[in-house]
């Protein structure tokens, strides 16, 4: 009995050390592949990770955030056999990840996956299904390449038999990648105004704007080749019906109707009946400052412009969010440019930036407004294309608030810019006026800049 009794307290023993031991292989190989990749001996790290997924699966998440950007960037520079071992490796680690860590950070998990499906070209339908996945999980989480070639994946299946299907998808992505923006353009605010405070930023701010900066440049540029892609599609000839026959099963929703809405402001579906009953459903079920500006819209539509600004102003002031206020009165500011009335709309679009500074399609609306009215201020040449000078540096400060949409703005810079006045111009103006001198232009625009 006795010996039996030994012999049962040296396996359990034993077992105990093993066990120990492994936990401590494993705890040594997990930090030896956190150095490998920090000192980017890759091949050292693949090993070390293999033996992590063979032997350590469920010790940490963190394994699987380390491998997955070693595995990225080892498949750059990988060919052959390496390659096809690469790949093999990748798959293996995905799916112990789904096993073990299915709720640790799972939109962006799938999403990863897909994006190393694509990179490795691999099957399309399970490249869809995960970035599906990612997407209705939280579409935040899906990078740049993966919202366009999920998007597009999206138009080319359902672009026949499912345009609202589409349309949603469109609606949820623009909504996700705005969110994303904001915050990324609070960072840019909040370094920017420490700059011009004469404050020098630290290495690490300087980094945060840089990237912040890119990011926000890089999901603007998204949303315009996702604005190019639905653009056959998301017409009037298209909305109207497809928003008449599902209007009585969405009355009540909010977003659907502010979806609906908005999409016909934007396509100018703004004539048509539907689009008035919309905006009256949607005062009735959301009554807000934002149902308000629309309502006034309305108005403007039926020539009843003292009354709409009265609404206009009750609804700005009714409401205490600077972030929806800005935006408001950039709704209304489109709503006067799109009248015609360009000077009220420039006026509204300056209350929106005093609000909301980094609201750079507010800068981009002026910009577009003193170019469109260079022919009507001033009498000459020179004076006319003075205009076009107060034009470009809306566009570029519209640009550096708002890096989302640094392209656009910096294409209406650049037109602008070359319809300033030339050197000749400037040298025979007839008021004298040197390079540097102070201009005011004439008319309503009533600003001063330098002559170039």
């Amino acid at each position: 009995m006795k010996t039996k009794l030994i012999t049962l307290l040296t396996t359990l023993f034993s077992v105990f050390i093993l066990t120990v031991q492994a936990q401590d292989d494993c705890a040594l190989k997990y930090n030896m592949l956190k150095t490998d990749i920090k000192t980017k001996n890759y091949d050292s790290a693949i090993k070390n990770l293999e033996y992590s997924l063979d032997n350590c699966a469920n010790l940490t998440a963190n394994i699987y955030k380390y491998g997955g950007g070693l595995i990225k960037t080892v498949l750059k520079t990988a060919t052959g056999e390496q390659k096809t071992k690469i790949i093999a490796l990748g798959n293996k680690m995905f799916k112990k990840r789904f096993e073990f860590y299915p709720n640790v950070d799972p939109a962006k998990a799938h999403s990863d996956y897909a994006d190393f499906l694509v990179d490795t070209e691999g099957d399309k339908q399970e490249i869809y299904s995960h970035y599906e996945e990612a997407f209705e999980i939280d579409p935040t989480k899906l990078g740049v390449g993966s919202i366009i070639y999920f998007f597009n994946a999206v138009v080319e299946k359902n672009k026949e038999n499912n345009l609202q299907l589409i349309f949603n998808t469109y609606d949820v992505t623009v909504e996700a990648m705005n969110k994303k923006v904001e915050g990324y353009l609070k960072i840019v605010q909040e370094l920017q105004a420490k700059e011009e405070a004469g404050q020098t930023l630290i290495s690490s701010e300087k980094r945060k704007l840089k990237i912040s900066t890119q990011n926000s440049k890089a999901l603007g540029q998204v949303e315009g080749i996702l604005d190019q892609k639905i653009e056959e599609i998301s017409t009037c000839e298209y909305l109207i019906p497809l928003y008449k026959e599902e209007y009585s099963a969405n009355k009540t929703d909010v977003q659907w109707l502010t979806r609906a809405i908005n999409r016909m402001f934007k396509k100018d579906c703004t004539e048509d009946p539907l689009y008035a009953e919309l905006v009256g459903q949607y005062q009735e079920v959301n009554p807000s400052p934002e149902a308000s500006v629309l309502y006034a819209g309305l108005l403007m539509n039926k020539g009843e412009t003292a009354k709409a600004i009265e609404f206009f102003e009750k609804a700005i002031s009714q409401e205490t969010n600077s972030d929806k206020k800005g935006k408001n009165l950039l709704k209304v500011a489109n709503i006067f440019k799109k009248r015609g009335q360009t000077a009220k709309a420039v006026s509204y679009a300056k209350k929106a930036i005093a609000v909301k500074p980094n609201l750079g399609r507010a800068y981009t609306l002026i910009a577009t407004s003193y170019a469109d009215a260079a022919n009507s201020c001033g009498r000459d040449e020179f004076e006319k294309r003075m205009t076009y000078v107060i034009a470009e540096s809306y566009a570029l400060k519209g640009g550096r608030v708002d890096p989302s949409i640094g392209v656009y703005a910096a294409n209406l810079a650049r037109s602008y810019k070359a319809n300033q006045p030339s050197k000749k111009l400037v040298f025979n103006n007839e008021l004298g006026l040197k390079s540097g001198d102070n201009y005011t232009i004439k008319c309503w625009i009533n600003e001063t800049v330098r002559v170039p």
